[in-house]
């Protein structure tokens, strides 16, 4: 399990209890939010589809 007050690879809010992850390189990133990691891939021309993550909303 993930720190929750770890920052997001990408805008620095803490990532929550189910951070959206991405490995790049041998690096395992973690975001806030998908729009987070949607982000971090367009600007960084990575083409891979995220693994299916479970909602983060709680419901």
């Amino acid at each position: 399990m993930s720190d929750p007050q770890k920052p997001c690879d990408l805008c620095s809010l803490p990532v929550g209890i189910k951070p959206f992850t991405l490995a790049v390189s041998g690096k395992h990133l973690e975001f806030c939010c998908e729009g987070c990691l949607g982000i971090y891939q367009m600007l960084n021309d990575i083409n891979e589809m995220p693994a299916a993550v479970a909602d983060n909303r709680g419901k």
